[in-house]
């Protein structure tokens, strides 16, 4: 009881003290959130400036495109010009696998 007891007050002063570095610093919060994007792309929307990093999860499958066809038809011009792809990547995305029906 005593351990469980220590570990929850521990989470709870780890919470307590990020969220007052988010708050005090307007930095932190930043570096937080850019984080949190990297280990998570599908928070990141189609028109953020680092939106590249959802490329590699829209050619496979496991996020979705932009449901406009010409936002969706951006998003990939986007991703063969501005993305890291692999090969196997790039010639998926050129050879129009990955995209919705709806845009031919």
């Amino acid at each position: 009881m005593k351990k469980l007891a220590l570990v929850l007050g521990g989470g709870l002063a780890a919470v307590v003290l990020v969220w007052a570095l988010i708050m005090g610093l307007p930095t932190a919060a930043f570096f937080l959130r850019v984080t949190l994007e990297s280990l998570m792309p599908s928070t990141i929307g189609w028109n953020a400036k680092n939106d590249w990093a959802k490329c590699e999860g829209a050619i496979a499958g496991t996020v979705d495109w932009p449901p406009s066809p010409v936002a969706a038809c951006a998003a990939m011009h986007l991703c063969a010009n501005e993305a890291t792809l692999s090969t196997e990547e790039a010639v998926s995305l050129l050879a129009g696998n990955p995209p919705p029906a709806r845009l031919w």
